[in-house]
């Protein structure tokens, strides 16, 4: 039978898997709307349309990309064996051997979030400058199959197996981003453009390595536990340990304007764009190619060894001559203490950046409408993610922009999506979404994404920029 602990741990996963994938990944529909200056964070040689922006805190742009890799909501939340309720997985009528068969051997939480807190971008002849400060959060929890069946099962029918519980992995970073752009042309067909920012990271936490194993004697009446795990991180905290390596106390720390620049890092963004008839245009690039150094608040643990528990001596509780500090759940820990070996570090590390490749191509059937294709291959916690986006793309009238998507992503089909940009005079205002089709069929979803903003634009009028030869900047 299920203990409450491991219940709750349980239903706080499930649930869990059921939050959004928030990703500071651009939406893929983005990189064909050049009316968005935002479109340059794919691809650093697109070049926006409009002379002048400006992007201000809370307003110019807010990134998210929510969900999990295997369970949609109603693989959580569903109907019992009499219809006339909602159960989970948990419930004594549910089909649990049904549920863990979704599960793959390796499951994913991800969640991601980035703000731009200042942008600026002009115009200068043939180049396009820009200038932005991002604060950029991603966080990645992946848990093994073998797990959530130990929970719901316990390890009756694992005697004489090994549980793998190796596919745990954590990951989580939080950073500030400062970058200087500049897109330009090489001739009348080749377009190029480079990006440098400059990285202060404010929180890290990551599992490097962790090999975990249990295995059930075939008898039942004895467990084994061999660990080899290996976590580091650096948050604003003092880690005190025992002389064995123990953590014994955690003491959170006020962090000071100093320590927003202590953890320094560098990553670069490049890319091309080549016409090669009026029509068809291809294109390419890499971003977030570098890396954060943390210095600052570091903490390393790691936990070594094998265990074996037979079950706790109670004879002396039972024939009377037991001790009133008679502590079973202390012997354990004792135990666990003598045969697991427990050691501490603040020895700096390299956080490596997920880096993007995009892949594009774009035929404008008219000046008003074109189409565009996209691939996406994203290298983020150890795992590579690849997505497709097919896109259509109008400008029915000055000032408005639409485009409509189908994405396969996420390991899912039935991605639908939309971009809008509307220009009110110097207000633009857009919203872009991979996943529109998650307010469809939200039960069949497991991802959600969105980018929304609102920028400050100047000198959009093309007609105008034709006629006028001279530089906007000598």
């Amino acid at each position: 039978m299920m203990t409450k602990q491991a219940k709750y741990l349980l239903t706080l996963l499930l649930f869990s898997s059921l939050a959004l994938y928030s990703g500071a990944q651009e939406p893929n529909t983005t990189y064909f709307m050049p009316r968005i200056p935002q479109m340059s964070f794919m691809n650093p040689a697109f070049q926006p349309t409009c002379n002048v922006y400006i992007s201000f805190p809370g307003l110019s742009e807010v990134n998210m990309n929510l969900g999990n890799n295997t369970l949609a909501y109603s693989d959580v939340i569903f109907e019992g064996p009499t219809g006339d309720s909602l159960i989970t997985p948990l419930h004594p009528d549910a089909d649990v051997g049904n549920f863990l068969n979704k599960l793959k051997p390796t499951n994913s939480i991800f969640s991601e979030f980035s703000t731009n807190l200042f942008g600026l971008g002009f115009r200068a002849g043939s180049g396009y400058f820009t200038f932005h400060v991002k604060q950029r959060s991603s966080l990645k929890f992946s848990y093994p199959k073998d797990f959530v069946t130990f929970l719901l099962q316990g390890n009756e029918k694992m005697k004489g197996k090994n549980l793998d519980m190796s596919n745990f992995n954590f990951f989580s970073n939080h950073h500030l981003e400062y970058s200087l752009g500049y897109a330009g042309q090489i001739d009348d067909k080749l377009d190029f453009g480079v990006r440098l920012k400059y990285l202060n990271g404010i929180a890290n936490l990551q599992s490097k390595d962790f090999n975990l194993q249990l295995y059930t004697s075939q008898s039942g009446d004895s467990l084994s536990l061999n660990s080899d795990i290996d976590m580091r991180g650096s948050v604003p905290a003092e880690v005190t340990t025992d002389s064995m390596g123990y953590i014994d106390q955690v003491d959170g720390i006020k962090p000071g304007v100093s320590d927003l620049f202590a953890n320094p890092g560098i990553a670069l963004d490049f890319g091309v764009a080549y016409q090669i008839t009026d029509e068809l245009e291809v294109s390419a690039s890499v971003t977030d190619l570098g890396f954060i150094n943390y210095s600052n608040y570091v903490h390393n643990y790691t936990v070594n060894g094998q265990f074996s528990f037979t079950g706790v001596d109670v004879s002396s509780e039972l024939n009377g001559n037991g001790s009133s500090d008679f502590d079973p759940a202390g012997q354990l820990a004792d135990s666990l203490k003598n045969r697991i070996e427990f050691a501490y570090s603040d020895q700096q590390f390299l956080h490596l950046m997920g880096p993007n490749i995009y892949i594009g191509g774009n035929y404008q059937l008219s000046e008003r409408v074109d189409f565009g294709v996209v691939s996406r291959t994203r290298f983020f916690a150890g795992e590579v993610h690849q997505s497709f986006t097919l896109s259509a793309n109008t400008r029915p009238i000055p000032g408005v922009s639409f485009s409509a998507s189908y994405s396969v992503m996420n390991r899912a089909y039935n991605n639908l999506g939309v971009g809008l940009g509307l220009r009110l005079g110097p207000f633009q205002v857009y919203t872009v979404s991979d996943i529109i089709s998650a307010g469809l069929w939200p039960e069949n979803t497991q991802a959600f994404n969105l980018r929304f903003g609102l920028n400050f634009v100047f000198g959009c009028n093309r007609r105008a920029r034709i006629l006028d030869d001279e530089p906007m900047i000598r």
